[in-house]
């Protein structure tokens, strides 16, 4: 097998598939760097602005059309035009063959659940579920492909879910992602920035990142490099 990336080695990726073959209740949580290569940028490369602008029902009301102008270019478009990455389908994959318990994510793009994962919490809401700020009808992801969105009982607009709840915490997400983490005897963690830390202090910890962050020290194996990358090679690893 030829390792063309200099940051992770063949022995690196033999680890973290003796791993995967070892534990029995395996978890990933996914942060901004499982989805940049489906075109959906991170927080780093979205000025305060942009970022607050599309984060805010006063800035859909005050203005749809640019407002969804800017959300259909950093998330629909990317979400529908490229779909999910290797990794979210590797992770689907991976549970679908009883390898994977659950995948926590604070990403909102619903990419996950497109590549087939089953169990996932979506501790910062989703853009599968969205309301019309007039009568408070809720509607699924498909609604979004529409340049201005609006509903089709009464025509008000529609406000994405992430948005409606003020990019807050969805409670019964992160009450189940706690549950997974005290069970966890391995958790993998893709692109993330370490915003969900509660692990289980037993817990062995596969972090996959690009760059340091605060999962380092946590650690127990460190993959320095691209997610989909990396997921290729154990995904091959799993096969032999």
């Amino acid at each position: 097998m030829l390792f063309k990336h200099p940051n992770f080695t063949k022995d690196e990726i033999q680890e973290f598939t003796n791993l995967i073959r070892n534990s029995n209740h395996i978890y990933a949580i996914t942060g901004a760097g499982i989805s940049t290569n489906a075109g959906i940028p991170d927080l780093q490369h979205l000025s305060g602005h942009t970022s607050s602008s599309l984060s805010s029902e006063g800035s859909l009301e005050s203005n749809p059309d640019k407002f969804y102008q800017g959300f259909h270019q950093i998330f629909i478009d990317p979400i529908f035009g490229n779909g999910p990455t290797f990794s979210h389908r590797a992770l689907a994959q991976l549970e679908k063959q009883g390898k994977l318990s659950g995948v926590i994510t604070t990403n909102v793009d619903y990419l996950h659940e497109l590549a087939g994962s089953k169990n996932v919490a979506d501790i910062w809401y989703s853009l599968n579920t969205n309301y019309c700020i007039n009568c408070g009808r809720i509607y699924d992801i498909k609604i979004l492909k529409q340049a201005l969105p609006t509903c089709p009982s009464c025509g008000g607009l529609i406000s994405p879910g992430p948005v409606y709840h003020h990019i807050g915490i969805d409670n019964l997400a992160y009450q189940k992602a706690n549950h997974w983490m005290d069970e966890a005897d391995l958790v993998i963690t893709l692109g993330s920035n370490g915003y969900y830390s509660n692990i289980n202090s037993q817990a062995t910890v596969v972090n996959i990142n690009k760059k340091r962050n605060d999962f380092d020290q946590r650690a127990d194996l460190n993959l320095r490099g691209d997610t989909d990358e990396i997921m290729k090679e154990l995904m091959t690893e799993l096969e032999n």
